[in-house]
């Protein structure tokens, strides 16, 4: 009960979010975001960006412009008690003012009136919804009724056995999905979800799916659609196009659980191959939605040269995903060549019609992607021996003249060590001149040596010797020896008086004695 009233809860948050952001925009309700898709976020509440993905009618562009406002309300409505602000009153004074001021907000949402939940019509009918979203199966059942208006289905099936008729609504999109055209006295199987309508109160089975049941009404739905498409030629040979010689960038959509995908890539060779996966269910009405997802996502991502589908073999009611018209079309209208592996007996799922080359198994598929590689393989070790026997054919027709350029070039090499062995005998004389020429000048240096030690030594002896003679006449004629001898020297003007005509009257004189200066005046 706690869980359905979360998911009760956040669906009444995303219609007021809804309704807020259509007004601030300007947009439909339904652009903002479709009844299924906040049905879907209800039932799954999500926390991630990878789980919101998952909940059908939101793609990225839808998360990149809503996703975190969704987000954020699924983890406020998540975290939160039944008013939203604790998940139990404490008290019956606080329990009355928040339902005064709901009353006066003019909410819908339900109260507790004497320990009992109190809610308004269309309030119980979401919760009825979000429970009923539990009891999803798959039905089968005769088609009584049957009324397309434009964008939405209403059928009834009925129960061939027992007296029982289920209504049945199915949105337009999702009938086209499904690839089959319905009339009434069909026998059918549907997948979906109960669900009240709320303006009329009647509870409907909300198909997402339909597909034939019996191998006669399968047949023949198969031969209608192979008609009607190999008239408009989506079959001819014509509009195949070739696969590459050498690929290398390759798609993959197949089911990741099973024994198919491994037996592909347990046979592909080492190529160099670059595989790019799509998980896909492979059978039953649910397939067709995932494999339309895959080929488009393949159709949009840069680099892929060929689209492989595989799935192992099976009966026609188990093939019938791959005999779906839309799915058909989207591989005819690939711009890269698709190869398929889809076991199969005597009837020919439609989709290997459409496709550019088909196999019987998914180790055909990729025995036919090696087998160019292969090829090439093959043709390089041809290649390889050709040319190892045409050397091998030259040798032999060449011999003589390579023996005879043997020879010389044996002849030369002789001559180049003989001048080599002739060069190295003069080398070596040539050493032994060096060495007798090197003793000699050593000698000589030796007593070049001692010639000019001695005469180094004579030229110090006589050059001090004439020191010492300079010296002793610079002791004998220094001025200053004749002042302490008791001779004075009188300088005028700068000069050396010698004269008595050298002065006049009046000059100044400075006597220089032993001791100091005398200056006196001349009178």
């Amino acid at each position: 009960m706690e869980n359905i009233e979360k998911k009760r809860k956040v669906l009444k948050r995303l219609r007021e979010w809804r309704e807020a952001e259509a007004k601030r925009t300007g947009a439909e309700l339904f652009r903002v975001l479709s009844n299924d898709a906040m049905n879907g976020i209800a039932e799954t509440l999500p926390t991630t960006k990878e789980a919101l993905l998952e909940v059908k009618g939101i793609a990225e562009k839808k998360y990149q412009t809503y996703g975190r406002d969704i987000l954020a309300i699924v983890a406020e409505e998540t975290t939160t008690g039944l008013f939203g602000a604790s998940s139990e009153i404490k008290n019956n004074e606080e329990e009355s003012d928040l339902l005064n001021e709901k009353e006066n907000e003019g909410e819908s949402d339900g109260y507790r009136q004497n320990g009992e939940m109190i809610f308004i019509v269309s309030d119980y009918l979401e919760i009825l919804n979000t429970g009923l979203r539990q009891f999803e199966a798959k039905v089968i059942g005769e088609i009584t009724s049957l009324d397309i208006r434009g964008n939405y289905i209403f059928f009834s099936i009925k129960d061939k056995k027992e007296n029982a008729l289920m209504p049945c609504f199915m949105w337009g999109s999702a009938y086209k999905m499904s690839g089959v055209f319905l009339e009434e006295g069909m026998e059918v199987q549907v997948h979906g979800f109960p669900e009240m309508y709320k303006p009329s109160g009647r509870m409907t089975f909300k198909a997402d799916t339909v597909e034939l049941v019996g191998e006669g009404a399968l047949k023949k739905a198969y031969d209608l659609l192979k008609k009607k498409l190999t008239a408009e030629g989506l079959f001819d040979e014509a509009r195949k196009k070739a696969i590459p010689e050498y690929p290398q960038n390759i798609g993959l959509i197949t089911s990741e659980t099973g024994a198919v995908i491994h037996d592909f890539l347990n046979n592909i060779g080492k190529f160099g191959f670059k595989i790019s996966f799509r998980d896909s269910r492979v059978e039953g009405a649910l397939a067709v939605k995932e494999l339309v997802s895959s080929v488009r996502y393949f159709k949009k991502k840069k680099g892929i040269e060929v689209l492989v589908i595989i799935r192992g073999g099976g009966s026609m009611e188990s093939l019938q995903a791959f005999n779906n018209e839309v799915l058909v079309r989207e591989i005819a209208d690939c711009p890269f060549p698709v190869l398929v592996g889809i076991g199969h007996d005597k009837d020919v799922p439609l989709v290997s019609l459409a496709a550019d080359r088909a196999c019987s198994t998914p180790t055909a598929v990729a025995k036919l992607l090696n087998s160019t590689w292969e090829t090439a393989l093959s043709k390089v070790r041809i290649s390889e021996q050709k040319i190892l026997n045409r050397f091998s054919e030259l040798l032999y027709e060449k011999k003589d003249t390579i023996r005879e350029y043997s020879d010389n070039i044996e002849e030369k090499f002789r001559a180049i060590f003989e001048r080599f062995k002739n060069s190295e005998e003069k080398i070596k004389r040539n050493f032994v001149a060096i060495g007798s020429a090197i003793g000699r000048s050593k000698e000589r240096i030796n007593r070049l040596e001692k010639m000019l030690g001695e005469k180094l030594e004579g030229d110090i002896r006589r050059s001090k010797e004439k020191v010492i003679y300079i010296e002793k006449m610079l002791v004998a004629n220094n001025p200053m020896r004749q002042l302490k001898l008791g001779y004075s020297l009188a300088l005028s003007k700068g000069k050396v008086v010698r004269k008595v005509t050298d002065v006049l009257k009046g000059d100044e004189i400075k006597i220089r004695v032993e001791d100091g200066n005398i200056d006196v005046v001349v009178s």
